[in-house]
């Protein structure tokens, strides 16, 4: 087991730029760091007291200051790890199109009700935060480890559509039928896309989509993104 303990060390200096990637990303906490070991992506394990019993790679002993130096949090937990997002084959029997939404918490929100919902194959188009983002993945507590990602160009997704035969349906506050009630065929392909959190959905995206549709509610115009999508995505998962 090795043991570092300078915040000045090669090795440390060269984690703390580290650009997040599906190969390489930081989970902190003993939440994530489990999530990410039970999942087989937990790669290098940082810890500062009693040796943790989570199946890796590799194990490092650190000092508090180090797992401060790495962590995006202000007043981190005493363990980190580094680990890598495997992907499997999707099957869009149920997915997800995110169309650049750019807060990294109502992403991280989003894929905790995929998972939870059934909604396994994420496909992110260009502009949208990267589900790797610090943020994203501790307000996805972990969801991400269950997920299939695609990170694809709005006319990659459009020709997708168009091969698999999936049912595309986009959130939009105009133009489009009351979500409650419509006839949804559970034996089809079914997806949702939302949109920016400003700008919503594209004008590409709106035309092509199979239908567009609006959650009813008063009192005020439209919810946040991610509350928006667990209305959805439960109303779907319990046709």
């Amino acid at each position: 087991m090795k043991e570092i303990l300078s915040t000045g060390n090669a090795y440390v200096k060269t984690l703390a730029k580290l650009k997040p990637s599906p190969a390489s990303f930081f989970v902190e906490g003993y939440h994530l760091v489990e999530m990410a070991a039970e999942a087989g992506s937990l790669d290098t394990l940082f810890f500062v007291d009693e040796e943790p019993s989570f199946p890796c790679k590799e194990k490092i002993k650190v000092s508090y200051e180090i797992i401060e130096k790495l962590s995006s949090s202000k007043t981190p937990e005493p363990i980190l790890g580094l680990a890598h997002k495997e992907e499997k084959t999707p099957t869009f029997h149920r997915f997800l199109v995110l169309d650049r939404l750019q807060d990294p918490s109502n992403v991280g929100a989003i894929l905790r009700s995929a998972l939870a919902f059934g909604f396994h194959d994420i496909i992110f188009l260009k502009g949208t935060c990267s589900p790797f983002n610090p943020k994203a993945i501790a307000s996805s507590q972990g969801a991400l480890f269950g997920l299939n990602f695609l990170f694809l160009e709005e006319e990659e997704l459009l020709a997708l559509v168009k091969k698999e035969n999936l049912l595309l349906y986009a959130t939009a506050l105009r133009n489009a039928h009351k979500f409650e009630g419509y006839p949804f065929d559970k034996s089809k392909k079914i997806g949702f896309i939302f949109g920016n959190e400003g700008k919503g959905v594209s004008e590409t995206l709106l035309e092509k989509a199979s239908d567009r549709l609006y959650i009813a509610m008063e009192g005020i115009e439209s919810l946040n993104v991610s509350v928006a999508a667990g209305i959805l995505l439960h109303s779907i998962y319990v046709l």
